[in-house]
């Protein structure tokens, strides 16, 4: 949708999202989201149970929380004040990797009785 606009309408779309910036004021039109129930699937659908409530954001709350999050990251260096053991909403950070680390420390439990964590204070 917004890939298709001209380059007129991106030129509004950035003068209006550099002052929603600029004044700290989110308007509450970007604050509402449109929730629709999905059904799940083999569920009776008379159950009310058997829905999965999705929250819809509107398209250009998305795109200024993503120029926000960048501002913040090229600001401030996350890795400085993010703890190392946190794998949520951070780049190249999985829930694999987190697996990983927690196998990794009960192993090193078995072997040494200390936890990585003991061993870094």
């Amino acid at each position: 949708m917004l890939k298709e606009l001209p380059q007129e309408g991106l030129l509004n779309l950035m003068y209006i999202l550099n002052a929603i910036i600029r004044l700290e004021y989110w308007p509450k039109s970007l604050k509402q989201a449109q929730i629709i129930m999905l059904p799940k699937p083999g569920k009776n659908p008379i159950d009310v149970t058997s829905y999965r409530p999705i929250s819809l954001l509107p398209t250009i709350s998305k795109v200024l929380e993503k120029l926000i999050l960048k501002r913040i990251n090229k600001e401030s260096n996350p890795q400085d004040w993010i703890p190392n053991h946190q794998f949520g909403f951070r780049q190249a950070h999985s829930t694999i990797q987190q697996c990983h680390r927690i196998a990794d420390t009960i192993n090193n439990f078995k072997c040494t009785g200390e936890t990585n964590t003991q061993k870094d204070q």
